[in-house]
């Protein structure tokens, strides 16, 4: 059974996302480790949990653990790569680290499958050739001081 995108809102994604990581970290997934990561209560993360259940996303049995299943665990690292992504370009340009978290976590679900993607290959293209690394260093000192140096006009 396949999950229909528009169903995905951001804060299912958000679930997804925290339940992955605590999957990855913990090996297991439990109701109070999801309301921690998120700030909610565990109500609203047993509600969340029903709701996953019936799109088919985890495996939940009360009082037990949460378990993701392929459709759920498809998105998790969907998203969780957008965030990756997107923090490590902001960080590349200068921004500090926690407010990259931050932003990344807002951004990585309204960006265009388009724009996460040329964003990917400009990270991929600043790995791979070194003066592009220099080029960003610059970029950062001229977005620091918000001046050029002498000659760069």
């Amino acid at each position: 059974m396949s999950v229909n995108p528009k169903k995905i809102t951001r804060s299912v994604e958000d679930y997804l996302e925290a339940m992955y990581s605590l999957e990855q970290q913990q090996g297991t997934i439990r109701v109070k480790d999801v309301a921690e990561t998120l700030g909610v209560k565990p109500p609203s993360v047993v509600e969340a949990v029903k709701k996953l259940s019936n799109m088919n996303m985890v495996s939940y049995e009360r009082y037990g653990t949460i378990k993701l299943k392929d459709d759920g665990v498809k998105i998790a690292e969907e998203v969780s790569c957008r965030h990756q992504l997107l923090k490590d370009f902001l960080i590349m340009m200068g921004v500090d680290k926690e407010i990259a978290e931050s932003d990344a976590c807002s951004m990585e679900h309204v960006m265009d499958v388009s724009t996460i993607s040329k964003l990917r290959k400009f990270v991929e293209f600043n790995h791979k050739f070194p003066n592009a690394c220099e080029y960003m260093e610059r970029f950062r000192e001229y977005a620091e001081k918000d001046t050029v140096a002498p000659g760069d006009e």
